[in-house]
C-alpha cells in the first residue's frame, strides 16, 4: 500500500470519527437559524410595526424600551416636582385661614377682621378650584406617560420568549451530547418536536441541575 493510499485511509478514519458530531453541528445551525428567524419575525410583527418601524432588531428594541421608560420616568418626576410647591402653598394657606378662624371664634377679632377673613376665604376657594384643575391636568400627564407599557410589554414578552426557547434547546443539545455519566441523571427531553407544553417544558431548575451535573 502506497504512502498516499495510507494517508487517504487515515483521513477517512478521522472523518468517520468526526461524523457523529455532525449532528451536533447541524442542530447548532438549526438553533442559530431559528433564533435569526425569530428575531426577524419580531422586527416585522404587524401588531408592532406601526409603533416601532424605526427599530431594526431585538437589541434596538430593548434600547427603545429603555428610552421610553426613561422618558416616562422623567415626565413623572418633573410633574411631581412641579406640583409639590403648589400643594405646599395650598396647605400653608389652609392652615393660616384655620388659625384666623380659631382666633375669631375665641373672641380675638372684630367685624373688620371677619370681613377680611371672609374675603380671603373667597379668594382661597377660587384659587383652590384653579389649583385642582391644574392638578387634574398633571395627573392626566402622569397617566399618559404610562402609555408605553402596552407596547413595551409586548416587545419584552417576545424577546424573553426567544431567549427562554434558546436556553432550553441549548440545554437539551448539551444533554444529548454529554458523557454517559451525565446523561444518566436526566431523562431525554423532546424540545424540538413542537410547541412546549407547560407541564413538560424544561423548567429553570432543570436547566440549573443539568449544567451542574455536567460540570458547568
Amino acid at each position: 500500500m502506497s504512502s498516499h493510499t495510507s494517508d487517504d485511509h487515515t483521513n477517512s478514519l478521522a472523518s468517520a470519527e468526526v461524523d457523529p458530531k455532525g449532528s451536533m453541528y447541524d442542530r447548532l445551525g438549526h438553533i442559530v437559524r431559528q433564533l435569526h428567524d425569530s428575531l426577524r419575525e419580531l422586527g416585522y410583527d404587524r401588531s408592532l410595526t406601526a409603533v416601532v418601524t424605526e427599530v431594526a432588531d431585538a437589541s434596538d428594541r430593548l434600547q427603545y424600551i429603555a428610552t421610553l421608560t426613561e422618558k416616562a420616568a422623567n415626565t413623572v418626576l418633573n410633574t411631581v416636582d412641579e406640583a409639590m410647591p403648589v400643594q405646599e402653598a395650598l396647605i400653608a394657606d389652609a392652615c393660616a385661614i384655620e388659625k384666623r378662624w380659631q382666633k375669631l371664634e375665641g373672641g380675638e377679632g372684630d367685624v373688620d377682621a371677619f370681613k377680611l377673613l371672609a374675603a380671603d376665604m373667597r379668594r382661597f376657594v377660587r384659587e383652590t378650584g384653579a389649583t385642582a384643575e391644574a392638578e387634574k391636568a398633571r395627573l392626566m400627564r402622569i397617566m399618559m406617560a404610562q402609555d408605553f407599557q402596552d407596547i413595551t410589554g409586548q416587545i419584552i414578552k417576545k424577546v424573553v420568549g426567544i431567549t427562554q426557547k434558546l436556553e432550553r434547546e441549548l440545554a437539551q443539545l448539551l444533554a444529548d451530547n454529554a458523557p454517559r455519566s451525565g446523561r444518566e441523571h436526566h431523562k431525554p427531553m423532546d424540545l424540538l418536536a413542537g410547541p412546549d407544553v407547560p407541564a413538560e417544558a424544561m423548567a429553570q431548575n432543570d436547566v440549573d441541575d443539568l449544567l451542574a451535573d455536567l460540570g458547568f
